[in-house]
């Protein structure tokens, strides 16, 4: 059976409370999805992002607030530089940096989920299976 790509959402609560109907439309679109809740985009480190990804995720989506919306007065700019660092970092070691992506939703307004899902999943299939992932060997039945 053909592993599906798997993404992982860190979504800020202001941005996105409810990250369920974003996961299901994801494995709609033939993904496999788990969303992480964030009290704020802020909190999200460049080698939280790249652990992600190397442990068991070959896309990471970040929802956080546009700059001038976050709660936290740096809160999104802060995130915005780390999320270039560790993409740099992927470009150096001869991964995609579209791994690794930001989307800014305004707190309170509506969000378009099929249209984030299709391009989250155009994004992930697209690129395929993270070859730096660590992957579990499947073990051989013993006789």
């Amino acid at each position: 059976m053909r592993e599906k790509p798997k993404v992982v959402i860190l979504a800020c609560q202001q941005a996105l409370p409810d990250p369920e109907p974003l996961l299901q439309a994801l494995e709609a679109a033939g993904l496999t999805a788990r969303a992480v809740p964030e009290p704020c985009s802020s909190k999200i480190e460049a080698f939280h992002l790249l652990r992600i990804l190397a442990v068991e995720a070959d896309c990471v989506r970040v929802l956080a607030c546009p700059e001038d919306a976050c709660l936290l007065k740096e809160g999104s700019c802060r995130l915005g530089r780390r999320l270039k660092h560790a993409q740099e970092y992927l470009q150096e070691i001869g991964l995609e940096p579209e791994r690794l992506e930001v989307t800014r939703l305004n707190p309170g307004e509506a969000v378009d989920l099929p249209r984030l899902a299709a391009d989250l999943a155009g994004v992930a299939l697209t690129l395929g299976l993270n070859p730096g992932r660590r992957r579990v060997q499947e073990k051989e039945p013993q006789k």
